[in-house]
């Protein structure tokens, strides 16, 4: 369970460029990493040429957010490692919401909260960690409305998966001729399936089911609801 942020000013804004928001953050992140802190850690970690990295830290150590001499460590000063806690405080509201709330793994939710935690405003950022609090809280005590949903989320079209993922049919959308097609082709509740094939043009999809393998168009499979499972010792799981 994470740590609550009830401080009201976890989220205010800071008074860098989203830019520099990024190198302070990821200053922070190594620092508690590594025992110091490089130049060429920075580089690595924001995939930015050395010299972009040295002109960013001397604009930092301006503003006496951080300590840093040429060709030595870098370290946050008191007030840096204030602010790069606000940026860490944002990145971690809308990972969490996006890991937990939208059921998107770990890297995409961090990927998709490295995209837009520069843009949103504290109030939005407030509540968005207030109904990702009260999320976690329903899901504790095991209430059903939150079972409900993650089903609804986890749910995906057929046509969605990749290569080698594997799944289970949840529902078989369309009517008449269209889905008893896809009926008699094997497709049906509770059925699990694996994912073959695209073709280059990822049109067809060669899919694998009570084994024997079936060529579908991509708009035929995009009719096939489905949530994904594993496979352990040759067995699908959820």
């Amino acid at each position: 369970m994470r740590e609550k942020r009830e401080d009201s000013s976890a989220f205010e804004p800071t008074p860098l460029t989203p830019n520099m928001e990024d190198y302070l953050e990821a200053i922070s992140h190594l620092s508690q990493e590594k025992k110091v802190v490089r130049v060429k850690d920075i580089a690595k970690r924001l995939d930015i040429k050395m010299p972009s990295v040295t002109n960013a830290l001397n604009r930092l150590k301006s503003k006496e957010l951080i300590n840093y001499e040429k060709y030595g460590y870098i370290e946050l000063t008191k007030e840096g490692a204030r602010i790069a806690q606000k940026i860490r405080n944002k990145h971690s509201c809308l990972a969490d919401f996006f890991s937990d709330v939208l059921r998107l793994s770990l890297k995409t939710a961090n990927e998709e909260a490295c995209k837009v935690e520069h843009h949103l405003s504290h109030g939005t950022l407030r509540q968005i960690d207030r109904l990702t609090d009260f999320f976690r809280s329903e899901d504790e005590s095991n209430k059903e409305w939150i079972a409900e949903l993650k089903s609804i989320l986890d749910e995906r079209r057929l046509s969605d998966l990749r290569e080698g993922e594997n799944a289970q049919i949840v529902k078989i959308l369309g009517s008449g001729v269209f889905r008893k097609r896809l009926i008699e082709m094997g497709f049906r509740k509770g059925v699990q399936l694996s994912v073959i094939k695209y073709a280059p043009l990822r049109d067809p999809m060669l899919v694998e089911l009570k084994d024997f393998q079936v060529s579908l168009r991509v708009e035929e499979a995009r009719n096939i609801v489905v949530t994904l499972v594993d496979i352990v010792n040759g067995d699908h799981e959820q």
